[in-house]
């Protein structure tokens, strides 16, 4: 089950004033996958062979018994009676596709797809990097071009660039291998209450066999005080991870001072970078960092493969082991055709990112200028000084986030009301909880612009906006 349809249901049962119980979930579960398989939804007997749960009892905890049941899961009904959506219903004049959640993923741009394109269709790109043949070397050539061009948006070397399967396994080799080289005494680590959850939950794994973590608070901005690194510091620290900009507020971290702290110290400095990476300029060298994890499907490259940089003088224990490819660090035969559009993906977007920036930081400006006019009472989430160009998180006064994103989804518009991880579910999200946001009156909604968004885009979503607040 697919997270829009998860918060379709808990939408639902706010509104309803449901409590979900098992029962509920095994209904919903199996009318949702009977639905996926055939195109229709399953009738009670259906659901009563297959889950136990009778007609009576449907009707009984579900407030229009069937109709409710498909109208959670999002199946189409053809009465207009007991639907009970929690979204709007408005006509649109000329229905557009306007995608601003770039925070949560991007499209391949055309030059990532030609150079895909051309891998796939390259008669001896296939080879494997790591065998002895002429194809085996044009394969390694093709790698190492590539991570060339990572390495130079860092300006740090070609072997210390480790590629991953994404920025999730990059954090989680970063920390762990970092980690486990000091296995037998273990130490302390420092991090912050807003990480994402890939470092957070690896953390926790950490906590689990003996380490122990510090999770530092944010300022009213977003941000970490360095001040308050320093403070925590301790004489057994062996690690501090801060993320450079946050996936959901977009707030920028203070990431030399950090680092000069970390330096004074002689604590390695990792840096979360999925967000930042060739969206603000990072120099781990001059900055003090000695880990950088970075990711594909943030810079319009394919989801699955992903970056770490590793200064030469740090040791990591490899979670994978076997052939000993990535300097030993990350055994498996080379995704070459992914980590080649990475490489191009990198280039392209470090070359344009000043332009860019700029560019996004217009459109930023026009579009919260438009939303502060419909919505005087607008709150903003994070710095505004120290944001990445295309991030804007906002609460909406006494709208419920859900319904919003529901209601905005059903004209065209793709927004997050949380980070992409937490889509789907009822909790507030970690983030906007350090923030200390009144979620209790502010519905939270982000948007988040990206290379295909125009003002006419943002226009778009201005002229709608007012009348579905309004039925809201």
């Amino acid at each position: 089950m697919n997270n829009l349809v998860k918060t379709l249901i808990n939408r639902m049962s706010t509104a309803t004033g449901t409590v979900l119980t098992d029962e509920h979930h095994r209904v919903l579960e199996y009318t949702y996958t009977f639905y996926e398989k055939n195109r229709v939804g399953p009738l009670y007997q259906n659901i009563k062979r297959h889950t136990g749960i009778t007609r009576e009892t449907i009707q009984q905890i579900f407030p229009h018994g069937l109709n409710s049941v498909y109208t959670w899961v999002g199946i189409p009904i053809y009465s207009s009676a007991d639907g009970c959506k929690p979204f709007v219903s408005i006509e649109i004049d000329k229905k557009q596709q306007v995608y601003l959640d770039y925070n949560a993923t991007t499209p391949l741009r055309p030059e990532v797809v030609q150079t895909l394109s051309k891998y796939h269709t390259d008669a001896v790109g296939f080879g494997n990097p790591s065998s002895s043949t002429s194809l085996g070397k044009h394969a390694y050539d093709l790698t190492y071009k590539a991570r060339n061009q990572v390495a130079n948006c860092l300006n740090v070397s070609a072997d210390e660039i480790i590629f991953t399967g994404g920025g999730s396994e990059a954090n989680n080799l970063a920390l762990k291998g970092l980690a486990f080289q000091n296995l037998e005494r273990k130490g302390h680590i420092l991090t912050s209450e807003i990480e994402h959850p890939s470092v957070l939950n690896t953390l926790k794994f950490l906590q689990q066999i003996g380490f122990v973590v510090t999770y530092l608070p944010v300022e009213s901005d977003g941000r970490i005080s360095p001040q308050t690194v320093k403070e925590q510091l301790r004489s057994d620290t062996i690690l501090v991870s801060i993320m450079a900009a946050n996936n959901e507020i977009g707030a920028i971290n203070p990431l030399a001072e950090v680092g000069q702290v970390c330096q004074a110290a002689g604590v390695p400095f990792m840096v979360d970078a999925v967000q930042g990476f060739c969206k603000i300029p990072l120099r781990p060298k001059s900055l003090g960092i000695s880990l950088l994890s970075l990711s594909g499907h943030k810079i319009y490259a394919p989801k699955g493969i992903g970056a770490l940089f590793v200064d030469k003088n740090i040791s990591l224990t490899p979670l994978v082991h076997g052939g000993g490819q990535e300097f030993g660090l990350r055994a498996g035969t080379e995704n070459v055709g992914a980590i080649m559009a990475l490489g191009k993906a990198a280039r392209l977007a470090h070359t344009e990112m000043q332009q860019e920036s700029e560019r996004l930081i217009t459109l930023r400006t026009f579009f919260l200028d438009g939303l502060k006019k419909i919505v005087p009472d607008l709150i903003v989430n994070g710095s505004l000084e120290h944001r990445l160009p295309n991030n804007i998180n906002v609460g909406f006064p006494d709208v419920d986030s859900g319904s919003l994103l529901l209601s905005l989804n059903q004209i065209g518009v793709y927004v997050s009301a949380g980070s992409a991880c937490s889509a789907g579910s009822r909790s507030v999200s970690h983030v906007i909880k350090a923030l200390g946001v009144d979620t209790e009156h502010y519905g939270i909604i982000r948007f988040s612009l990206g290379l295909q968004t125009t003002q006419a885009d943002l226009e778009y979503v201005l002229d709608y906006l007012p009348e579905i607040l309004e039925q809201l």
